[in-house]
Protein backbone atom coordinates (compact mmCIF):
# COMPACT_ATOMS: atom_id res chain seq x y z
CA UNK A 1 0.00 0.00 0.00
CA UNK A 2 1.37 3.25 -0.46
CA UNK A 3 -0.38 6.98 -0.58
CA UNK A 4 -1.12 10.01 -2.81
CA UNK A 5 -1.53 13.66 -1.90
CA UNK A 6 -4.55 14.73 -2.76
CA UNK A 7 -4.35 18.30 -5.08
CA UNK A 8 -5.97 20.19 -7.89
CA UNK A 9 -4.15 17.70 -10.35
CA UNK A 10 -5.89 14.68 -9.12
CA UNK A 11 -8.96 15.48 -7.13
CA UNK A 12 -10.97 14.69 -10.25
CA UNK A 13 -9.35 11.73 -10.16
CA UNK A 14 -11.00 10.72 -6.78
CA UNK A 15 -13.84 12.91 -6.32
CA UNK A 16 -16.45 9.68 -7.10
CA UNK A 17 -14.62 8.06 -3.66
CA UNK A 18 -14.35 10.93 -1.93
CA UNK A 19 -17.80 12.76 -2.49
CA UNK A 20 -18.92 16.02 -3.80
CA UNK A 21 -18.49 17.97 -0.55
CA UNK A 22 -14.95 16.84 0.55
CA UNK A 23 -13.66 17.24 -2.94
CA UNK A 24 -14.80 21.01 -3.14
CA UNK A 25 -12.96 21.77 -0.09
CA UNK A 26 -9.91 20.16 -1.26
CA UNK A 27 -9.54 22.77 -3.61
CA UNK A 28 -9.51 25.79 -0.33
CA UNK A 29 -6.46 26.88 0.80
CA UNK A 30 -5.78 25.43 4.53
CA UNK A 31 -7.40 21.82 3.30
CA UNK A 32 -4.77 18.86 2.59
CA UNK A 33 -5.48 15.22 1.64
CA UNK A 34 -4.25 12.29 1.08
CA UNK A 35 -5.58 8.52 -0.76
CA UNK A 36 -4.60 5.47 -0.39
CA UNK A 37 -3.80 3.01 -3.07
CA UNK A 38 -2.90 -0.63 -3.73
CA UNK A 39 -0.80 -1.66 -6.95
CA UNK A 40 -3.44 -3.41 -8.32
CA UNK A 41 -6.76 -1.19 -8.06
CA UNK A 42 -7.26 1.74 -9.62
CA UNK A 43 -9.77 2.87 -6.89
CA UNK A 44 -8.31 4.37 -3.24
CA UNK A 45 -8.82 1.76 -0.35
CA UNK A 46 -8.62 4.84 2.26
CA UNK A 47 -8.49 8.69 2.21
CA UNK A 48 -7.78 11.21 4.71
CA UNK A 49 -9.09 14.95 3.83
CA UNK A 50 -8.10 17.46 6.78
CA UNK A 51 -8.42 21.41 7.54
CA UNK A 52 -5.30 23.27 9.05
CA UNK A 53 -6.46 25.66 11.91
CA UNK A 54 -4.39 28.90 13.10
CA UNK A 55 -1.53 27.89 10.32
CA UNK A 56 -1.08 31.66 9.57
CA UNK A 57 -0.54 32.63 13.21
CA UNK A 58 2.24 29.72 13.37
CA UNK A 59 0.76 29.36 16.98
CA UNK A 60 -1.33 26.55 18.59
CA UNK A 61 -1.56 24.89 14.79
CA UNK A 62 -3.99 22.32 15.13
CA UNK A 63 -5.39 19.84 12.17
CA UNK A 64 -9.43 18.86 12.17
CA UNK A 65 -10.03 15.76 10.26
CA UNK A 66 -12.99 16.06 8.17
CA UNK A 67 -13.40 12.68 6.49
CA UNK A 68 -11.60 9.63 7.54
CA UNK A 69 -11.79 6.41 5.55
CA UNK A 70 -10.50 3.13 5.65
CA UNK A 71 -11.54 -0.75 5.88
CA UNK A 72 -8.60 -2.05 8.65
CA UNK A 73 -6.26 -0.70 11.30
CA UNK A 74 -3.13 -1.47 8.77
CA UNK A 75 -4.71 0.48 6.44
CA UNK A 76 -5.08 3.22 9.05
CA UNK A 77 -1.63 2.72 10.20
CA UNK A 78 -0.19 3.36 6.70
CA UNK A 79 -2.29 6.40 5.92
CA UNK A 80 -1.72 8.18 9.62
CA UNK A 81 1.72 7.32 9.27
CA UNK A 82 2.32 9.75 6.34
CA UNK A 83 -0.79 12.24 7.78
CA UNK A 84 1.52 12.55 10.68
CA UNK A 85 4.32 13.51 8.67
CA UNK A 86 2.69 15.85 6.61
CA UNK A 87 1.45 17.89 9.49
CA UNK A 88 4.37 18.29 11.64
CA UNK A 89 6.09 20.00 8.61
CA UNK A 90 3.03 22.52 9.04
CA UNK A 91 3.58 22.53 12.69
CA UNK A 92 0.50 21.06 13.78
CA UNK A 93 0.20 20.41 17.90
CA UNK A 94 -3.46 18.68 18.13
CA UNK A 95 -5.29 16.57 15.45
CA UNK A 96 -8.96 16.84 16.46
CA UNK A 97 -10.74 13.96 14.28
CA UNK A 98 -14.83 14.44 13.96
CA UNK A 99 -16.73 11.84 11.77
CA UNK A 100 -20.86 10.98 11.58
CA UNK A 101 -21.83 8.75 13.84
CA UNK A 102 -23.64 5.83 12.09
CA UNK A 103 -23.74 2.46 12.01
CA UNK A 104 -20.91 2.00 9.42
CA UNK A 105 -18.88 4.01 11.35
CA UNK A 106 -18.78 2.23 14.48
CA UNK A 107 -15.55 0.40 13.02
CA UNK A 108 -13.80 3.26 11.94
CA UNK A 109 -14.31 5.05 16.03
CA UNK A 110 -13.09 1.69 17.16
CA UNK A 111 -9.62 2.50 14.61
CA UNK A 112 -9.39 6.20 15.32
CA UNK A 113 -9.40 4.78 19.20
CA UNK A 114 -6.10 2.65 18.38
CA UNK A 115 -4.01 5.16 16.79
CA UNK A 116 -4.37 7.88 19.91
CA UNK A 117 -7.66 9.53 19.44
CA UNK A 118 -9.78 9.55 22.25
CA UNK A 119 -12.79 8.68 20.29
CA UNK A 120 -16.58 9.74 21.71
CA UNK A 121 -20.22 10.21 20.65
CA UNK A 122 -21.47 13.89 20.84
CA UNK A 123 -23.02 16.16 19.14
CA UNK A 124 -21.74 18.04 16.09
CA UNK A 125 -21.71 21.84 15.66
CA UNK A 126 -23.93 21.35 12.32
CA UNK A 127 -27.53 22.51 13.02
CA UNK A 128 -29.45 21.27 9.45
CA UNK A 129 -32.93 22.55 8.88
CA UNK A 130 -34.96 21.69 5.66
CA UNK A 131 -36.16 25.27 4.15
CA UNK A 132 -39.80 24.31 4.26
CA UNK A 133 -39.15 24.29 7.99
CA UNK A 134 -37.63 28.12 8.21
CA UNK A 135 -40.31 29.38 6.12
CA UNK A 136 -43.11 28.24 8.08
CA UNK A 137 -41.49 30.11 11.30
CA UNK A 138 -43.35 33.60 11.75
CA UNK A 139 -40.31 35.89 11.66
CA UNK A 140 -39.52 34.24 8.08
CA UNK A 141 -43.01 35.10 6.98
CA UNK A 142 -43.06 38.60 6.97
CA UNK A 143 -43.99 40.88 3.28
CA UNK A 144 -41.20 39.47 0.61
CA UNK A 145 -39.36 43.25 -0.05
CA UNK A 146 -36.00 44.17 0.58
CA UNK A 147 -35.07 46.01 3.89
CA UNK A 148 -33.55 49.59 3.21
CA UNK A 149 -29.85 49.80 2.66
CA UNK A 150 -30.22 45.50 1.50
CA UNK A 151 -28.80 44.15 -1.19
CA UNK A 152 -28.16 40.97 -2.90
CA UNK A 153 -24.54 40.05 -3.30
CA UNK A 154 -25.07 39.62 -6.95
CA UNK A 155 -25.43 43.97 -7.24
CA UNK A 156 -22.30 44.00 -5.08
CA UNK A 157 -18.79 44.89 -7.06
CA UNK A 158 -16.06 43.15 -7.03
CA UNK A 159 -13.91 46.26 -5.17
CA UNK A 160 -16.49 46.44 -2.46
CA UNK A 161 -16.29 42.70 -1.99
CA UNK A 162 -12.58 42.66 -1.34
CA UNK A 163 -13.39 45.66 1.09
CA UNK A 164 -15.60 43.79 3.16
CA UNK A 165 -13.75 40.99 3.50
CA UNK A 166 -10.20 42.78 4.53
CA UNK A 167 -12.24 44.57 7.16
CA UNK A 168 -13.40 41.06 8.57
CA UNK A 169 -9.58 39.61 8.12
CA UNK A 170 -8.51 42.25 9.88
CA UNK A 171 -10.90 42.25 12.97
CA UNK A 172 -10.69 38.39 12.97
CA UNK A 173 -13.99 37.83 11.68
CA UNK A 174 -14.09 35.08 9.42
CA UNK A 175 -17.33 33.07 10.43
CA UNK A 176 -17.06 29.56 9.48
CA UNK A 177 -14.03 30.07 6.65
CA UNK A 178 -10.75 30.03 8.14
CA UNK A 179 -9.71 31.13 4.65
CA UNK A 180 -12.31 33.67 3.71
CA UNK A 181 -9.69 36.18 2.89
CA UNK A 182 -8.69 33.10 0.33
CA UNK A 183 -12.56 32.76 -1.39
CA UNK A 184 -13.53 34.43 -4.67
CA UNK A 185 -16.85 36.16 -4.54
CA UNK A 186 -18.23 33.46 -6.49
CA UNK A 187 -17.32 30.67 -3.56
CA UNK A 188 -20.72 32.32 -2.22
CA UNK A 189 -24.24 32.24 -3.76
CA UNK A 190 -24.84 35.61 -4.71
CA UNK A 191 -28.64 35.21 -5.62
CA UNK A 192 -29.33 34.88 -1.92
CA UNK A 193 -26.47 36.30 0.42
CA UNK A 194 -26.78 39.88 0.70
CA UNK A 195 -25.44 42.71 2.87
CA UNK A 196 -26.63 46.06 4.11
CA UNK A 197 -25.09 49.49 3.27
CA UNK A 198 -25.34 53.11 4.63
CA UNK A 199 -24.44 56.45 2.95
CA UNK A 200 -21.00 55.44 4.58
CA UNK A 201 -20.18 52.24 3.15
CA UNK A 202 -21.14 48.71 4.00
CA UNK A 203 -22.01 47.78 7.76
CA UNK A 204 -22.75 43.70 7.37
CA UNK A 205 -22.59 40.77 4.83
CA UNK A 206 -24.01 37.37 5.06
CA UNK A 207 -22.54 34.76 3.17
CA UNK A 208 -24.06 31.04 2.30
CA UNK A 209 -22.65 28.93 0.20
CA UNK A 210 -24.25 26.29 -2.45
CA UNK A 211 -22.94 22.88 -1.28
CA UNK A 212 -22.35 20.50 -4.46
CA UNK A 213 -24.82 17.78 -2.38
CA UNK A 214 -27.24 20.31 -2.48
CA UNK A 215 -27.28 22.11 0.89
CA UNK A 216 -26.69 25.44 1.57
CA UNK A 217 -24.52 26.52 3.92
CA UNK A 218 -24.13 29.93 6.39
CA UNK A 219 -20.66 30.86 6.01
CA UNK A 220 -20.59 34.46 7.58
CA UNK A 221 -23.15 36.74 9.17
CA UNK A 222 -21.38 40.30 10.75
CA UNK A 223 -22.58 43.49 11.48
CA UNK A 224 -19.50 46.20 11.58
CA UNK A 225 -19.06 49.43 12.64
CA UNK A 226 -22.81 49.86 13.88
CA UNK A 227 -23.98 50.66 17.40
CA UNK A 228 -23.89 47.04 19.58
CA UNK A 229 -27.64 47.45 19.94
CA UNK A 230 -28.38 48.00 16.43
CA UNK A 231 -26.01 44.92 15.20
CA UNK A 232 -28.69 42.62 16.18
CA UNK A 233 -31.51 44.05 14.07
CA UNK A 234 -29.48 44.40 11.04
CA UNK A 235 -28.34 40.84 11.33
CA UNK A 236 -31.78 39.01 11.67
CA UNK A 237 -32.72 41.79 8.34
CA UNK A 238 -30.46 40.73 6.25
CA UNK A 239 -30.86 36.50 7.09
CA UNK A 240 -34.48 36.85 6.75
CA UNK A 241 -34.33 38.19 3.11
CA UNK A 242 -31.71 35.72 2.13
CA UNK A 243 -33.88 33.06 3.77
CA UNK A 244 -37.08 34.48 1.89
CA UNK A 245 -35.07 34.68 -1.35
CA UNK A 246 -33.54 30.92 -0.71
CA UNK A 247 -37.31 29.79 -1.16
CA UNK A 248 -37.54 31.48 -4.57
CA UNK A 249 -34.24 29.32 -5.74
CA UNK A 250 -34.52 26.51 -3.82
CA UNK A 251 -36.86 23.11 -3.28
CA UNK A 252 -38.63 23.31 0.25
CA UNK A 253 -36.84 20.13 0.99
CA UNK A 254 -33.04 21.64 -0.01
CA UNK A 255 -30.87 21.26 4.27
CA UNK A 256 -29.99 25.03 5.41
CA UNK A 257 -26.70 24.07 7.56
CA UNK A 258 -25.24 26.72 10.67
CA UNK A 259 -22.25 25.55 12.06
CA UNK A 260 -21.90 26.81 15.81
CA UNK A 261 -18.42 27.57 15.67
CA UNK A 262 -18.68 30.18 18.47
CA UNK A 263 -21.38 31.74 21.06
CA UNK A 264 -22.19 33.75 18.75
CA UNK A 265 -23.30 31.21 15.79
CA UNK A 266 -24.46 29.03 18.56
CA UNK A 267 -27.16 31.58 19.88
CA UNK A 268 -28.32 32.09 16.31
CA UNK A 269 -28.66 28.37 16.01
CA UNK A 270 -30.64 27.90 19.18
CA UNK A 271 -32.92 31.24 18.10
CA UNK A 272 -33.84 30.22 14.03
CA UNK A 273 -33.15 26.37 14.32
CA UNK A 274 -35.18 25.97 17.74
CA UNK A 275 -35.87 21.99 17.26
CA UNK A 276 -32.50 22.22 15.16
CA UNK A 277 -29.59 19.52 16.89
CA UNK A 278 -26.34 19.12 15.83
CA UNK A 279 -25.28 15.91 13.79
CA UNK A 280 -24.13 13.27 15.89
CA UNK A 281 -20.47 12.78 15.39
CA UNK A 282 -17.69 10.50 16.55
CA UNK A 283 -15.20 13.10 18.16
CA UNK A 284 -11.64 12.93 19.65
CA UNK A 285 -8.49 14.56 20.04
CA UNK A 286 -4.24 13.40 20.39
CA UNK A 287 -1.34 15.71 20.27
CA UNK A 288 0.80 15.22 17.57
CA UNK A 289 4.00 17.20 19.42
Amino acid sequence: MYTTILDESNIEDYATYLGEDAAENLERNYFRGLVLLEEDRDDPVGWIIWELKNLEAKEHVESYIRWFNVGSSDEAGVLLKRYGDLVAVDGVEKSIAIIPATKETGLLKDILTECGFDMMLTEGDDVSVALSELLAMPIFQKKFEAPAGVHLLEDMTLRNYRSIIAKLENLGQRGACDDLGFLPMNYFDKSISCYYEEDDGIKGIVLFHAMPSGSIALKVMRAISVPQKEAPKILMRMLIYSIQHAGAYYNEQTQVVVDRHNDAAFLLAEKIFPRGFGRPVYSGSRKEK
